[in-house]
């Protein structure tokens, strides 16, 4: 008996230390990172292009860790089963949260002239920064070619992995890693890093019919199915946990303002979002207290500042599991269903898309309008969003609902 009540204690001390050291991990990965967005902050201001980008800092980083971990409780559930899938380390997902966006400072080992460049490598560049602090990572007992791999692919566009499963697109995302590398090691040949492509794949090739033309052959890694769909389910829960950025509580841009949204600002009736935000009262606020209309000529040119922030501004996300179906459920909370609806469409668009890089994975997504509305904007709204879904549902190939609730 006392033997039993003292392996039950040692279990209980066990699962007590693995918490407070996993929480010791977290907090030394959130200093590491730090630094970086810190850095990231100075460099925006530089760059036309990164002033009206939403915030991709240490605010963000902190609340994709909590919404990765949310994605990984669903993708558990719905993944029973599912070869190309596998359980979800929590240590590297919470390490590669906070890593995720590092690279938002531009790296050391290229020079950007525009901003947009230096967007679409954010995610390789956070990859090297990971490799670049090996021994500190490793310390946190996660596997640091791993957390490298789940920056770099964090971003469908900027890896170019849009399905999960594809070995091709894995083939041209480690080869863009190593050749990252290749060219760090060049410019910093005293401070040389590697990455360890042997989790994976022994780097042993085939031929085969490209995706893109089957009349072409390609190159392609020969996979370690295990250890990929292990990177795989990594990557679609800190996808998912990055585009639940929860704009309302965080409404900051890049370069720090705080974003002001004036929601009775949407024109209506429009045919586009662009349309639509086309007058909107939208302002950024520095820490000085000084106000910018992103209406202000040169500021917002494209209007897609204006978009993302209506529209991220008027969503909840969250990722949950769907007892019923069994699917993942990606859930999109709408604060004021009247206002700016194409814009808000617009930004849930980009979080299914998310979900379409989970190539055999059971997902679906599902719409709640929050408050109260007289009949006739009930009617108007249904009539959107009824449209809305169902065009959704019919692109993405996969269920995407709505319902007019309370919270």
């Amino acid at each position: 008996m006392l033997r039993k009540i003292f392996s039950a204690w040692l279990l209980v001390l066990t699962f007590l230390f693995a918490q407070i050291a996993s929480a010791a991990d977290v907090d030394t990965a959130k200093n590491l990172s730090e630094k970086y967005y810190a850095n990231a902050k100075e460099i925006a201001k530089k760059y036309v292009e990164l002033r009206t980008y939403s915030d991709h800092g240490t605010h963000h980083a902190a609340l994709v860790a909590k919404k990765s971990l949310e994605a990984a409780d669903a993708l558990d559930a719905a993944n029973f089963g599912n070869v190309w899938y596998s359980s979800i380390d929590r240590g590297e997902l919470e390490v590669a949260a906070f890593m995720h966006d590092t690279g938002m400072d531009g790296g050391q080992f290229k020079t950007y002239t525009d901003g947009n460049a230096l967007r679409k490598d954010h995610s390789l560049n956070s990859a090297i920064h990971v490799l670049e602090n090996r021994a500190a990572i490793a310390a946190m007992g996660v596997n640091v070619d791993a957390v490298a791999l789940d920056c770099m692919g964090h971003s469908k566009s900027c890896s170019g992995v849009r399905d999960l499963t594809s070995w091709e697109q894995w083939t041209d995302c480690f080869n863009r890693i190593d050749e990252a590398v290749e060219l760090y090691n060049k410019k910093f040949p005293a401070a040389k890093i590697y990455f360890d492509k042997s989790t994976w794949t022994t780097g042993e090739k085939f031929l085969t019919p490209s995706e893109k033309n089957s009349k072409r052959l390609v190159e392609v890694y020969k996979f370690n199915r295990e250890t990929l769909a292990q990177s795989a389910a990594v990557i679609a829960a800190l996808r998912l946990g990055d585009a639940n950025r929860e704009a309302a509580q965080f409404p900051y841009t890049q370069t720090g303002d705080t974003i002001e949204v004036d929601f009775n600002s949407y024109v209506t009736p429009a045919k586009t979002w662009r349309e639509e935000i086309s007058k909107a009262k939208i302002f950024m606020v520095d820490e000085n207290g000084n106000r910018t209309s992103l209406l202000t000529q040169g500021v917002d040119t494209n209007g897609f500042g204006r978009m993302y922030m209506a529209g991220e501004g008027n969503l909840s996300m969250s990722c949950e599991f769907n007892p019923k179906t069994k699917n993942a459920r990606e859930v999109f909370k709408i604060f004021y269903g009247k206002s700016f609806p194409l814009s808000t469409q617009e930004c849930i668009e980009e979080r299914l898309g998310e979900l379409d890089t989970m190539k055999k994975f059971p997902v679906e997504a599902h719409i709640k309008i929050l408050g109260d509305y007289s009949k006739v904007d009930k009617k108007k709204i249904s009539r959107a969003y009824e449209k809305y879904c169902r065009d959704a549902t019919r692109k993405h190939q996969f269920p995407v609902t709505f319902e007019f609730a309370k919270e």
